[in-house]
């Protein structure tokens, strides 16, 4: 998709005290599954979030986008697979919609997609941190390697051993480590949690619901993350 630009940018440490706070407030303990966070979680902030696995002959060369009506994150099926396999690259790749999701929802409705010559003048010139893929992108990487985890590696070799990545993947974590190291010793630290506060504030109030009964029963005895989505869809009237 085309970039989009929107009027308040968000800095590299107010997007990592979101992905902190998303962390904690939606994610269990243990080994980080991307799976269950899209398909279990994040549906906590996002009441009637769907989650779609397309085949990627129609998805053509999108990987992932978010969809506005309704509401919900279409994810090749190759994507999909190698998220549910712990590739890290797939992870990132939804992650990243979970940032336009997180960070964009009140956009979506204006219609920044557009390429019309008002929207052009109106953005000429604009920085980085206005750019919606780049606070997606900030947001992917500060969610996925958190600050206070992975700075304390200094080291490639080492970064790309622990977290099974490849030596490039594992030098584009290290550089956006200390990026954010920088900015975190420049930043204001009221400023950046009344941002958070704004932006927390501004998702969807979600009614905690008890499970059905026929959603109980299936993830009893189906445990994977698939199955847990055709649940919704059952329960939906829908085709698994």
């Amino acid at each position: 998709m085309d970039d989009v630009f929107i009027s308040k940018g968000a800095s590299a440490n107010k997007i990592r005290i979101l992905a902190e706070w998303v962390r904690k407030e939606l994610s269990n303990k243990g080994p980080f599954d991307v799976i269950r966070f899209i398909e279990i979680d994040l549906p906590k902030l996002f009441s009637g979030l769907y989650i779609h696995i397309e085949s990627d002959n129609k998805m053509g060369s999108a990987r992932a986008f978010v969809s506005e009506n309704p509401l919900g994150v279409v994810v090749s099926e190759s994507i999909y697979e190698g998220a549910s396999n712990r590739c890290m690259f797939s992870a990132e790749i939804i992650m990243h919609e979970v940032g336009h999701l997180l960070l964009h929802h009140r956009y979506a409705a204006l219609g920044l997609n557009s390429a019309a010559e008002p929207y052009q003048q109106r953005v000429e010139g604009t920085g980085f941190a206005h750019s919606a893929e780049w606070q997606a992108t900030m947001f992917a990487l500060c969610f996925l390697y958190p600050f206070s985890e992975f700075k304390k590696f200094t080291g490639v070799g080492e970064l790309a051993k622990a977290c099974r990545l490849t030596h490039g993947q594992a030098n584009r974590v290290l550089n956006h480590i200390k990026r954010l190291r920088v900015r975190q010793n420049c930043s204001d630290t009221v400023l950046d949690r009344n941002w958070l506060k704004g932006v927390t504030e501004s998702f969807p109030k979600v009614q905690k619901a008890r499970p059905s009964k026929l959603r109980s029963q299936l993830l009893l005895f189906f445990g994977d993350t698939r199955r847990a989505s055709n649940v919704r869809r059952l329960e939906a009237g829908l085709p698994a």
